[in-house]
């Protein structure tokens, strides 16, 4: 599924070239109303992946992780799949998004220790929440993934800069972008015209060489019939 993963930072709480205030960002994304009337004070709608439940959290969090980071603050990613395709998706896709998006970072985080050159000294936190505005074209269901910009060591409060560098947002979007693809089945649907002949293919052996026969001379059908084994 196609997805913009548009990565973004603050140099400082204030903010920086990227988004002013941090704070204000965290207030907007937890109380921007959508088609479900979102008001101030009715639920929370954070995803808590370990910063933080609500912004005042989230911004306390931030604040005692930012000396591990000497150049960023915090990172603020906005994940936006295809809205045609989610539009097309069997019931509401809302449960399948935010486990999609747990999964990615679990995966991402995984890579990390696997590519970066010095590991993380703890866990990535992050929380997000999910907006679904209705636009012109449909439902634009997207997420607010705010990263902080340092990891810390449970035992020792020993702290590593997170940087996200391109190889660290590509690997983020080529992630992000499969795990949606497997939560709503698009691996499957695609794959399925390939499974089905592979199906008929175990079950009737003799069909390939019959299927071969007058497309290729009869030595190269030997040939390709022994590649596939």
């Amino acid at each position: 599924m196609k997805c913009i993963c548009n990565f973004r930072y603050a140099q400082s709480r204030k903010g920086g070239a990227h988004f002013p205030d941090v704070r204000g960002l965290l207030r907007y994304v937890q109380f921007r109303g959508d088609r479900d009337g979102y008001r101030p004070g009715r639920h929370n709608r954070w995803i808590d992946g370990g910063l933080g439940a609500s912004y005042p959290q989230i911004l306390a969090r931030l604040d005692q992780l930012s000396p591990g980071n000497r150049d960023a603050y915090c990172f603020s990613v906005v994940i936006s799949p295809d809205p045609e395709a989610m539009a097309n998706v069997d019931g509401d896709p809302y449960e399948r998004f935010v486990e999609t998006i747990q999964d990615a970072m679990e995966e991402w985080e995984a890579w990390r220790l696997d590519n970066d050159p010095r590991p993380q000294a703890g866990r990535i936190e992050y929380s997000f929440v999910v907006h679904r505005p209705e636009r012109e074209y449909g439902e634009q269901m997207h997420a607010h993934l705010i990263l902080p910009a340092a990891t810390e060591h449970p035992a020792t409060r020993d702290k590593t800069p997170l940087y996200n560098y391109r190889p660290h947002v590509e690997a983020f979007k080529e992630i992000t972008g499969r795990h949606l693809d497997r939560a709503f089945e698009l691996e499957r649907e695609r794959d399925e015209p390939e499974l089905e002949k592979k199906r008929e293919l175990e079950l009737d052996p003799g069909r390939e060489a019959e299927e071969l026969e007058g497309v290729l001379p009869e030595r190269e059908i030997g040939f390709v019939l022994s590649l596939e084994r």
